[in-house]
């Protein structure tokens, strides 16, 4: 027989310059309905202009094309921002800041109508592409939604890391809004069609626990080979120093020869550390984000399953919380290194080439590390 299940229509704003973002939320909403929303009787709809506006003619500006077809009826309003505030409207400086009033004034005459999930791109802007007039713009939307409409906004590095914040965020407040029995959308009937094809897709509570182990193992590996190259340079760069002690010993000067052989030796073992941690950099992050992603869909499945034992939640919480050690000792000791690199001195050409090539890498690593770390942080947060 078809399911009973509840609507929440969820409304996407940004500018143009988030296209990337704006194609993964569908992905995002397609597996949290197949998770989270299976396991709650509860249905996401995304509603964006590309697949719910159509071209049209608008009496004053198209905007209002947009905000008709979309309507005001949804129930979660995520806005994005980056580098671009967009375009003047006749309402608002741009069709996003236009978009968050509508929902915003629907919040302050009734919070119980909607929740507002607001992300900005803290991405650095190039300087082919920075806009000042647009900054400043960005700079006082901030400003002035997060100190006088009380909106706590969150920032992410890529489209991967705001895929897992609102892998994480959604159903959160699509539970908050639950409670609200003012707030419940109109049920609607899911076919059996369309059920068996959720069931072939469906992951269980074991599939995802053996993705969690098998992901987490993989990246923790790989993490562990960084830290023992990490370890490697540093007793080689031991040596190098107390080489260069025994050739100064005695107020003794090195020829500029010795000096330049030496420093392209250390340059060599530099750029064998840079090679050894280089193609682990994208593996920890591949094996991270699949299991990062299986934690969160078994959460979301777990959510009100009373199968669920609280030893088993403990154990996640331990899990994360080792997960979230382990990554801040990381970060904190390959900063410490990146530091000891960039005070080397800047004596040939060979050791300058080796100190950025190992310096890249490491600034890649630890941005891998500390978007790692704070979408770890998030999923610990939501298990209580």
């Amino acid at each position: 027989m078809p399911s009973i299940i509840t609507r929440y229509k969820v409304f996407l704003a940004s500018p143009s310059d988030v296209q990337d973002e704006r194609d993964s939320i569908d992905e995002v909403i397609n597996e949290l309905n197949l998770t989270f929303g299976k396991q709650q009787d509860i249905h996401l709809e995304l509603l964006k202009w590309e697949t719910h506006s159509a071209p049209a003619i608008a009496i004053n500006h198209p905007q209002e094309i947009i905000n008709t077809d979309l309507g005001k009826d949804y129930d979660l309003f995520i806005g994005l921002i980056w580098k671009k505030f967009g375009t003047p409207t006749n309402e608002a400086d741009s069709g996003t800041e236009e978009e968050f009033l509508n929902a915003y004034n629907r919040f302050a005459k009734n919070p119980n109508s909607l929740q507002i999930l607001f992300y900005f791109n803290s991405k650095p802007v190039s300087m082919n592409d920075m806009n000042p007039e647009q900054l400043l713009k960005i700079k006082n939307f901030r400003t002035d939604i997060g100190k006088n409409k009380k909106v706590l906004y969150w920032e992410y590095q890529d489209t991967q890391q705001l895929s897992k914040f609102l892998r994480i965020h959604i159903p959160q407040r699509i539970l908050e809004l639950r409670k609200n029995e003012q707030n419940k959308a109109p049920a609607i009937e899911v076919k059996e069609e369309l059920e068996a094809d959720i069931l072939k897709e469906e992951y269980g509570l074991i599939d995802y626990q053996e993705m969690i182990e098998d992901n987490i193992r993989e990246s923790t590996e790989s993490l562990t080979r960084i830290s023992d190259a990490t370890e490697w340079i540093g007793e080689q760069l031991n040596k190098k120093t107390a080489e260069m002690n025994t050739m100064t010993a005695n107020s003794n000067k090195p020829g500029r020869k010795t000096l330049k052989n030496y420093f392209i030796r250390t340059a060599k073992v530099m750029d064998n550390y840079a090679n050894r941690i280089e193609p682990e950099i994208p593996i920890f992050q591949e094996y991270f984000e699949k299991g990062i992603d299986a934690l969160s869909n078994l959460i979301n499945i777990s959510i009100n399953d009373f199968s669920v034992e609280q030893e088993e939640i403990e154990e996640t919480n331990d899990l994360l919380s080792s997960l979230i050690n382990g990554i801040t000792f990381s970060i904190e000791s390959m900063d410490s290194f990146l530091q000891s690199v960039k005070d080397l001195p800047r004596m040939s050409k060979e050791l300058n080439k080796a100190k950025s090539n190992v310096g890249m890498k490491l600034e890649d690593l630890l941005d891998n590390l500390r978007i790692s770390l704070s979408i770890a942080i998030e999923l610990k947060k939501s298990l209580f």
